[in-house]
């Protein structure tokens, strides 16, 4: 892809509502967005498709705006501004041709978390499985266990043994015939697609809890973004799946209140997996870096560490939003 001086660096992150399932994305640049750059995204990158199932609030900038090559994202799109372009009397004009075509006007500086506009009652959810459970099972299927010890770890929960069977007779999976045995889900989903569904359950809610984890979003985030960064670097697809395991696991210290060393001792992890996670260095550590650096807005330091890893703007949008087909999928099942 030739590069493009003008394109800027993005980020994009899910908005939760109170119960953090994931009402929409927001897409901010380096600076407001102008149209071409927002068009470029929607179309060029393929974030269009992602928002017919989950909203978009970009950030723009009004001045010059035309939201014309808009209209055909219109409906799953809302648009925020500064608040100092909320109150400045010469842009009055450019807010009054945006609200005549159909936009509402958020402030930018108020969708960190959540936005009310479009948030949306959360179904309810079944009861999670004990995080210690999940650790052993994890601990089971990295060190490559038979079948019949994982299976009846897993009968020992009967919320773990639905959600498993729900997930497996589910459309995505579509077998053709009904799994009514945990042996045959297990084999049906693989131990990688094991493993990574096991993962992501470590963050749904727990016994007591009314709300999944405000973690689980920014989990499913770094995950999908690194194992698509590994990807973009042409890493072997050993090391695809560490990293997407490495963004996944980056975030267990603070979900469990102890130093991530310490959750991952009994879990036999790769050595590379390991350092990456503990000390930062070697090529997972850089990737975790830009993972982490790019859970809010874009700043320098992201664009430094993006530049370093030889990842051009154009492309930096692409990985994300890539990544993001894989998060939104999940966050649906958590």
């Amino acid at each position: 892809m030739t590069a493009d001086p003008c394109f800027p660096l993005v980020t994009l992150q899910p908005l939760t509502d109170a119960s953090q399932a994931w009402v929409a994305l927001r897409l901010c640049g380096e600076h407001p967005l102008d149209t071409p750059s927002l068009v470029r995204v929607l179309s060029g990158f393929g974030l269009a498709d992602i928002i017919v199932d989950l909203p978009c609030v970009a950030c723009i900038d009004p001045a010059g705006f035309d939201p014309a090559p808009l209209a055909p994202f219109a409906p799953r799109l809302q648009l925020a501004i500064t608040a100092a372009a909320a109150a400045d009397p010469g842009l009055a004009p450019a807010r009054a041709a945006l609200s005549a075509a159909g936009y509402t006007l958020l402030s930018s500086d108020e969708i960190l978390l959540t936005v009310p506009a479009i948030a949306v009652e959360a179904p309810q959810k079944q009861e999670a499985p004990t995080r210690g459970l999940l650790l052993k099972l994890m601990q089971l299927v990295t060190s490559d266990a038979d079948t019949d010890e994982i299976e009846a770890l897993i009968k020992h929960d009967p919320n773990l043994s639905y959600q498993l069977l729900k997930l497996v007779n589910s459309v995505a999976f579509a077998p053709g015939k009904k799994i009514t045995s945990f042996g045959q889900a297990i084999a049906l989903l693989g131990r990688r697609q094991l493993q990574r569904w096991l993962q992501l359950l470590l963050y749904t809610r727990q016994p007591g809890s009314q709300h999944a984890s405000p973690l689980l979003p920014r989990a499913a985030q770094r995950a999908g973004l690194m194992e698509a960064l590994a990807k973009r670097q042409g890493l072997a697809h050993e090391m695809q799946d560490y990293a997407f395991m490495a963004g996944m696991f980056s975030l267990l210290d603070q979900l469990f209140g102890v130093p991530v060393a310490e959750v991952i001792a009994p879990l036999n992890l790769p050595d590379p997996l390991v350092q990456g996670l503990t000390t930062g260095e070697g090529t997972l550590g850089a990737l975790l870096a830009v993972a982490v650096a790019s859970d809010g807005p874009p700043t320098p330091a992201l664009g430094k560490t993006v530049a370093r890893l030889g990842i051009a703007p154009e492309d930096w949008a692409a990985v994300q939003v890539e990544a993001l087909r894989w998060a939104v999928q999940v966050s649906k099942e958590a």
